[in-house]
């Protein structure tokens, strides 16, 4: 049995990896070494310019002892006793020993400053070849000041001059050294941070970019839905972390979309039924057969024991079981009042709603055996034209989704039933329009024909009965001929309107030629003089019903003309006018007043605008009392195309 120290040792060992296996050690480390690398280059670069300034300080006191050696020779040659040379010579020792020993001393500006013996034996060696230079040029300065003239002065000088110059030039080669070796390490600083930038970039390339490249593509492949694939785990302690989230996050989302497939299959399959129902239901236009079907359908797709539909009266007042489907369900018609308590709860609140069916206080399913029971409202709009209810087993509930396509079928049912009854009502309507549309043709053709022939027939029946007064037997048998033969076509009209039987009407070009005829007809029948004006007959071109209710029109006209005008002259004009013929009769008779005819004229006036506007063309009228009257007719021309057939019903 292992020891239970081990579980803390293996703890603390776990924990020492991942403290090593840490982003922040590892760019915890990299700042050090950077912090580090700038506090060393700017501590060396500072005590570089600081040696810096004191070898520029030594070569500025090493050139000024050469300035002072030139001065004091021109002193000691020109003015052996100025007080000068022996302040230039105090200077210069103090400077020389300075600079050869360290010490105190005046730089250029007269200011106290302390010098350093020198380190460099090359500089050591220069100073003390200066100094014993400066001793012999000293000893010759003595001379020249006790009045002596030497001869080695400017000898002395020179040397002095070469020694300081080597001086010089030692502190110069020592400065520029230094300058080297500065150069050397910057560049070694530079490498150094050159590398440090490499592992810097090497440490985050690794530990930071890769895995959150990885982290990234697995976030894409969750969002493009590959939730199957695990999200990759990692070294760094902060990157797995970061990692498992990820990763629980992917988990979750799998078993999320997963459960919402699952929902929405379930979702799908029932919508998808209830669309089929609600196809196949709107399909139907007969009402009952409809109502059969919404019924066994829903029944279907809940599954249930049976289904009952009821409609509301016109009144809504009371509900009226429409269809049953199933065992138990009342027979249709059955009625009850829609204040009951399930009724009131679905159709007045217009909301679905599930109880127990042997509670629900509904009529329709008191028969019905014990379950549970949903009821939805038939909804078309703003309208509820009823219910729809489903019994099943108690043991089975009636889930949200369920309800849902039920109601989406309930609404489908609702608008098919608007829709069969609408058809219903188109059906009766049209049923009427054809009544009414054969009774205005019976009328049309009864005025326009046999009331002429009639009209004609009594016109004919006076002149034979003054014909026989008169004892003219021959004019007498030449009106009953005509009176025989007004007969006949009488009969032949009457039958015509009785069966529709109509011929066919002459070709487009033709409307002047039945012009023409027609009144030739109508002036062998009246006797009026009529003068007929046909302005281009070639271009009186309408379509074959508009001809013949402009020809019907015409005989109207005339015959109205001969039986209330009294008039001496009729002109009937026809002519196109831009995209209409126009045809006008127009008399010189005792005219009236259109707006105080009496019902016969005004039937009469009637049925010729009928006819007019019936073939798209208008009519007006243009009358006075004493002044005659003017009728025009105007109807569109005829586009290139074939004749268009006659319907039985114009007449």
């Amino acid at each position: 049995m292992p020891d239970k120290t081990d579980a803390p040792d293996s703890a603390g060992v776990y924990n020492k990896r991942m403290k090593v296996n840490s982003l922040r050690l590892y760019f915890g480390l990299l700042f050090l070494a950077f912090l580090l690398l700038v506090v060393a280059a700017v501590a060396v670069t500072y005590a570089v310019v600081a040696s810096q300034r004191h070898d520029a300080l030594l070569i500025n006191l090493a050139g000024r002892q050469r300035m002072l050696s030139q001065q004091m020779t021109w002193l000691a040659l020109a003015a052996p006793g100025d007080p000068l040379l022996t302040a230039s010579r105090q200077r210069f020792t103090e400077t020389l020993a300075a600079l050869e020993q360290g010490g105190a001393t005046l730089d250029a500006s007269g200011e106290p400053v302390m010098l350093p013996p020198p380190d460099d034996d090359a500089v050591r060696a220069a100073l003390t070849e200066a100094r014993q230079a400066w001793l012999r040029f000293d000893a010759e300065l003595v001379r020249t000041a006790d009045g002596e003239v030497s001869a080695s002065l400017m000898t002395t000088s020179l040397a002095l001059l070469e020694a300081l110059d080597s001086v010089v030039a030692q502190l110069a080669a020592q400065a520029e050294a230094k300058v080297q070796r500065l150069q050397v390490i910057q560049v070694s600083f530079l490498l150094l941070a050159l590398l440090l930038l490499w592992l810097g970039y090497r440490v985050t390339q690794r530990h930071v970019v890769n895995p959150l490249a990885a982290l990234g593509a697995a976030a894409g492949r969750m969002a493009a839905g590959e939730l199957e694939t695990e999200v990759p785990t990692f070294a760094d302690e902060e990157l797995r972390r970061l990692a498992a989230a990820f990763d629980a996050l992917r988990a979750e989302v799998l078993a999320s979309q997963r459960h919402l497939e699952a929902r929405v299959h379930q979702r799908t399959q029932e919508l998808t039924t209830a669309f089929e129902f609600s196809q196949e239901i709107a399909a139907q236009l007969e009402l009952a057969q409809l109502l059969d079907s919404v019924t066994d359908r829903a029944r279907a797709l809940m599954a249930g024991s049976a289904a009952a539909l009821c409609l509301l009266d016109e009144e809504a007042m009371t509900l009226r079981l429409a269809a049953g489907s199933g065992a138990g369900v009342a027979k249709p018609d059955l009625r009850q009042p829609v204040d009951a308590a399930l009724p009131r709860q679905v159709i007045g609140e217009r909301r679905t709603v599930v109880t127990e069916s042997a509670c629900a206080s509904c009529g329709f399913l008191r028969s019905v055996a014990a379950g549970q029971c949903v009821a939805t409202p038939l909804r078309a709009g703003d309208a509820t034209l009823g219910a729809l209810c489903v019994v099943r087993p108690v043991a089975i509930d009636f889930e949200p989704e369920e309800q849902a396509a039920l109601a989406l079928l309930a609404n489908a049912a609702a608008v098919a039933i608007v829709n069969a009854r609408l058809v219903e009502q188109g059906r009766a309507q049209a049923e009427r329009s054809a009544t009414q549309a054969e009774r205005e043709r019976l009328a049309a053709d009864l005025h326009d024909n046999l009331a002429q022939t009639l009209s004609f027939l009594n016109f004919k029946a006076d002149r034979l009965e003054a014909a026989i007064g008169d004892g003219d037997a021959q004019s007498a048998a030449r009106v009953l001929a005509e009176m025989r033969g007004a007969t006949t076509r009488a009969y032949a009209q009457v039958r015509a309107a009785l069966t529709g039987l109509h011929t066919a009407p002459a070709a487009q070009a033709a409307l002047a030629a039945d012009l023409r005829a027609c009144i030739a007809e109508v002036q062998a029948a009246t006797g009026m003089s009529i003068t007929l004006t046909i302005d281009h007959p070639d271009a009186l071109t309408v379509t074959p019903l508009a001809r013949q209710q402009a020809l019907h029109i015409v005989r109207e006209a005339l015959t109205n003309v001969w039986r209330h005008a009294g008039a001496q002259q009729v002109v009937v004009c026809a002519a196109r006018d831009g995209e209409v013929v126009r045809i006008t009769v127009r008399d010189d008779g005792r005219g009236f007043d259109p707006t105080a005819v009496d019902a016969s004229a005004h039937l009469g006036l009637a049925i010729m605008r009928a006819r007019a506007e019936r073939s798209g063309g208008a009519l007006s009228v243009q009358a006075q009392p004493g002044a005659g009257a003017t009728i025009m007719v105007t109807f569109p021309l005829a586009k290139e195309q074939p004749d268009e057939p006659l319907a039985t019903v114009a007449g």
